[in-house]
């Protein structure tokens, strides 16, 4: 899914403020910032769409209904606006929390859409006769989604390290992470261990991860830095998965795992 800022051929450029949305605990509105970072106006149609993620980590259109939608519960105004270049418009963003609600966490995407960029029609309207309206229109729409979650649960997110496997030729390791529990799991893969000079410190760069209530499970790969071989793993590193892509102590893990050299 691509998150902004997005280019529409030249012309109008959206840029999107936050990338995530998470209505939890007592929190029940939120802003989103739309700005054209272009140097043309362009016009922005929003709507809802919805997705489910598959084991390999993407994320597939699902027509129709589906039972964890947000969208029965979240509110949203204007739902297309015209800006000019470096303009910015905040569109607001309300839960409406329904004690008929089954416990869990509701999620959809928040889809914004450029719908045409002022330099682009002009071009458009120079031509007498359009080659095909296809062709205008796919030139000048591009589009960008953000989730909105809504975790209607007392829970927090868990997860757990099932396994790291060294993979020596590719100088990666191989991790499985399990969700637990009826909540996603969003936070960050870190490798901690010895490092050159003989002190602790992360041996890779943070990768964040995240797994949807649609599948349980995600394999992904951490490459380690340059100069980190998997043999020089010493015998005190982890790797340890984190809701903070900076901060690492007891109250941000999520879950941890030592790596047999």
């Amino acid at each position: 899914m691509l998150l902004g800022p997005v280019h529409a051929w030249g012309g109008a450029v959206l840029f999107i403020y936050p990338t995530l949305i998470m209505f939890d605990g007592n929190k029940r509105s939120a802003t989103i910032t739309l700005t054209n970072r272009g140097d043309a106006i362009g016009t922005f149609e929003t709507s809802w769409t919805e997705h489910e993620m598959t084991p390999e980590g993407g994320l597939v259109k699902v027509e129709g209904e589906v039972p964890w939608s947000v969208q029965p519960y979240v509110r949203y105004s204007p739902r297309r606006v015209t800006l000019e270049p470096s303009e910015s418009q905040v569109i607001k963003v309300a839960l409406r929390r329904d004690q008929a609600a089954p416990k869990g966490e509701f999620y959809s995407h928040f889809k914004v859409v450029t719908l045409n960029s002022q330099d682009l029609q002009d071009e458009a309207n120079e031509e007498a006769e359009p080659k095909s309206d296809s062709a205008v229109t796919i030139r000048a729409r591009s589009a960008v989604a953000i989730p909105i979650i809504w975790r209607n649960s007392p829970d927090e997110q868990r997860a757990a390290i099932e396994s790291v496997v060294i993979d020596r030729d590719a100088n990666q390791l191989k991790i499985d992470v399990r969700r637990l529990g009826d909540l996603s799991v969003r936070g960050f893969i870190h490798v901690y261990g010895e490092t050159a000079d003989g002190s602790r410190g992360e041996l890779a760069d943070a990768v964040q991860l995240v797994i949807y209530p649609s599948v349980e499970k995600r394999s992904m790969a951490v490459t380690l830095n340059e100069g980190t071989t998997a043999e020089a793993l010493a015998s005190n590193a982890e790797v340890v998965f984190t809701s903070d892509p900076d901060v690492v102590n007891e109250e941000t893990t999520l879950a941890s795992y030592p790596i047999v050299p």
